[in-house]
């Protein structure tokens, strides 16, 4: 059976307001959100938020403060990935394996779920109030205690596009199992991003605009104001083809670039879609820290 289905335009949108958000990945030090904040300073562009993907347990309690302070002064949010992942923890043998990467990111072992909940815990504790995660279970376990109020209820629980959340059928389990919005797989087309949006209805989808060469390369620009009509509420994640990889050093030159490919989004879904509004800064999926 083919994707060729008519399309349709989504009625939804945020609480509040607004059709879509703009989201900065890879921002994974207090010196990269400087850097990008001072860059989209310089061109008179707004953004919602910024996520961090390199893991929290990289980062120290001070840094971590810094970048929240810095973010809650801009009315801006964070979110920040879980750790520790397959690649740092201490059963990472398999996961180098060719079989191994075919697992993605999901958790192994008890130590590692365990201190994906600790660190949670810190997060939160330290004002954070969005958190990307890995794992499916630990999705399932942080809504409970969220559920119970051991964490905040404002806290936003994303899935990361290593969960593959490559069909409407994926996306619908992930949300009944508490991610609050899906990060899509990179290369779904309009009719897979359609169905995910009439199957889970007021689901933010969370939406590559780009992709680091090592995973193709690939730019969609052109089709933004199309995935905001059929997918809206949507995030459009904006920025990693500037770098290859996720874990190449960034430079101003990388983060100019980053900007720059965020103004061109912003210019082609404004000209195309031109009534569509950007999400306000009140709604909790702007994850500001508090």
């Amino acid at each position: 059976m083919g994707d060729g289905i008519d399309l349709a335009a989504s009625t939804e949108q945020y609480d509040g307001g607004g059709q879509y958000g703009v989201e900065i990945p890879v921002i994974n030090s207090y010196r990269d959100l400087l850097q990008v904040t001072t860059c989209l300073d310089e061109a008179g562009i707004t953004v919602t938020r910024y996520n961090e993907t390199h893991g929290s347990i990289l980062l120290s309690d001070a840094e971590i403060k810094d970048m929240l302070a810095l973010c809650r002064d801009r009315g801006e949010g964070i979110l920040i990935s879980l750790g520790p992942r397959p690649e740092y923890d201490i059963k990472s043998s398999f996961y180098r394996t060719s079989f191994g990467l075919e697992m993605g990111r999901q958790i192994n072992n008890h130590d590692a779920f365990r201190a994906c909940v600790e660190e949670v815990i810190r997060l939160t504790d330290l004002g954070c109030r969005g958190v990307i995660v890995y794992d499916l279970g630990v999705a399932r376990v942080l809504a409970e205690m969220r559920a119970d109020g051991t964490l905040p209820s404002d806290l936003v629980l994303k899935t990361s596009s290593h969960c593959m959340a490559t069909n409407p059928f994926l996306a619908k389990i992930f949300a009944e199992n508490g991610a609050d919005s899906i990060t899509t797989a990179h290369d779904l087309g309009l009719p897979v991003l359609q169905e995910m949006r009439r199957l889970n209805p007021g689901l933010p989808l969370d939406v590559p605009m780009d992709v680091y060469r090592t995973k193709g390369g690939f730019i969609r620009f052109y089709e933004a104001a199309e995935i905001v009509q059929v997918a809206a509420p949507v995030m459009l994640k904006i920025g990693a083809s500037a770098q290859s990889h996720p874990y190449d050093s960034v430079s101003d030159a990388t983060t100019r670039e980053r900007v720059a490919r965020v103004t061109r989004t912003l210019e082609m879904l404004n000209r195309f879609l031109p009534e569509c509004s950007q999400i306000s800064d009140k709604n909790r999926h702007s994850c500001i820290p508090v």
